[in-house]
């Protein structure tokens, strides 16, 4: 009767053991699911984020527009600089060419103004002759001078004349000021070239990053875990996968 006892006990120890078992099995067979499940909501942006990138593409977008490249290659974090840095330096390119237009249009009325000439149909020489010299008369004998007879001025509308040597000076200034606002705003264009290439050199590194990443997750991984946690460890589990 005793020993019946201890078999029944012994046979509902290994049924309730069993169960326990089975029940960790079914929970952690849910709980890798709906892993399996959130990581595949969005199917399409995982396969987007793994696409590998044109690194020649990339530079070409960035020598075109500052911080496309990088907007293409997923660094735009990085881009906006130059995307912004760009649009400052052609903002101020037009504020220097506007005051030097103005600047220019200025000492242009000027000078018909204070030396009765016509300057429509004229050359930029001829504005910087007129500021250098008087009078016609005296600039002709100058170039007479140095025998430089292709250089005459014969026709009446090239003729000048300033009220005062003061007129003179103040003209020569302010064409002298438009055209030192001219030369800054060159600098301006040679400075909106090199942030095009930095922009286009940061924008292939950014693409070949990204390339080595894509590389990188559809390679095969292999990872061990412990089995029952780190303080009750009563085994090891190997995983072998691979993204696709």
């Amino acid at each position: 009767m005793k020993s019946h006892r201890l078999f029944v006990l012994a046979l509902t120890l290994l049924c309730c053991q069993g169960a326990t078992s089975q029940a960790r099995i079914k929970n952690a067979l849910i709980v890798e699911s709906q892993s399996a499940k959130s990581e595949s909501v969005n199917p399409f942006a995982f396969q987007e984020e793994l696409k590998e990138k044109s690194v020649w593409m990339a530079v070409a977008y960035s020598l075109a527009l500052p911080g496309m490249g990088e907007l293409y290659a997923g660094s735009f974090s990085t881009g906006k600089y130059f995307l912004m840095a760009d649009a400052g330096l052609w903002l101020t390119y037009g504020a220097f060419i506007s005051h030097g237009n103005w600047l220019r249009n200025d000492a242009r009325a000027f000078a018909q103004q204070h030396a009765h000439v016509l300057l429509n149909g004229k050359d930029d020489q001829f504005e910087v002759n007129i500021g250098n010299f008087e009078n016609v008369e005296q600039y002709n004998q100058q170039k007479l001078r140095n025998r430089e007879y292709s250089l005459l001025y014969t026709a009446p509308e090239y003729s000048w004349q300033w009220d005062s040597e003061a007129y003179r000076e103040q003209f020569k200034s302010l064409r002298i000021r438009s055209d030192e606002i001219y030369r800054n705003a060159n600098f301006l264009i040679g400075a909106a070239v090199v942030n095009r290439v930095i922009s286009a050199f940061m924008a292939g590194r950014a693409a070949a990053a990204h390339n080595r990443r894509v590389l990188y997750e559809g390679a095969w991984q292999l990872r061990v875990l412990p089995l029952g946690g780190l303080l009750a460890t009563h085994g090891i589990e190997l995983k072998v996968s691979k993204e696709f």
